[in-house]
């Protein structure tokens, strides 16, 4: 009987350690949001450090920590720890398409499209996937495809002037005048503060032929601060 109860003392010691053990880690992960929210980033990072530190095989813990370390540009490290999330859910969008910005950003882009094309089939219609890969396929030149991507992205959130906007760069790249106009207009729809979408229909519209509208667009890309735009447009 002594035997016993001391076995079960131990394994009553033992709960409570663990509980207290979680209701700190769990504090030192919310303080990390907060932090973070609050674009304290590194200090967010010592949060969610000493809540893995804790608990370790916790992924939330693990991908908040990935995330913060790619935020500070500590590339390795959301290398490492995004590893460590995807190992313990292999079934994460979020993580595999966080290392595949990671990968992306350290240019090794056949690891990052094999991550993004994972996060794909993990999550249907993934607007954040299209984005990354079509930074990836036009810093590998391949601009019909991050077009084609980019064009999925603004088709899934037809509210977003960044996926509008990066098409028309690319279309601008592509030599693809009229379609870099569109879709400049259609950012500029959106967001009609853009001065970088003001810049770029100035130039399309000059390429295009269209003197009267290109020097408007580039007077108002002037007067936003575009000192570029000024240039070209005494140049006209």
């Amino acid at each position: 009987m002594k035997r016993t109860a001391w076995l079960v003392l131990a394994f009553g010691c033992l709960s409570t350690t663990a509980l207290a053990q979680n209701k700190i880690s769990s504090e030192l992960y919310k303080e990390g949001v907060a932090l973070g929210n609050a674009g304290n980033v590194a200090e967010a990072v010592g949060k969610f450090q000493k809540a893995v530190s804790l608990e370790p095989t916790t992924f939330l813990y693990q991908l908040k920590l990935a995330y913060a370390y790619d935020m500070l540009g500590r590339l390795p490290e959301a290398v490492a720890t995004y590893e460590t999330a995807i190992a313990l859910k292999k079934d994460s969008a979020e993580a595999h398409r966080g290392l595949a910005d990671v990968y992306r950003r350290l240019r090794f882009f056949d690891f990052a499209e094999q991550e993004y094309e994972t996060a794909g089939r993990l999550k249907k219609n993934y607007e954040d996937v299209f984005m990354g890969l079509a930074i990836l396929y036009g810093e590998k030149g391949q601009l019909d495809k991050a077009v084609e991507m980019y064009l999925k992205a603004f088709k899934l959130d037809p509210k977003s002037h960044d996926a509008a906007f990066k098409a028309a760069n690319v279309y601008w790249r592509m030599k693809k005048y009229p379609e870099a106009i569109d879709y400049y207009r259609k950012a500029l729809a959106l967001k009609p503060d853009l001065t970088d979408a003001r810049f770029g229909l100035g130039l399309a519209l000059k390429e295009n032929g269209d003197t009267g509208p290109a020097k408007e667009e580039l007077k108002k890309a002037c007067d936003g601060g575009i000192k570029q735009a000024c240039k070209h447009l005494l140049q006209m």
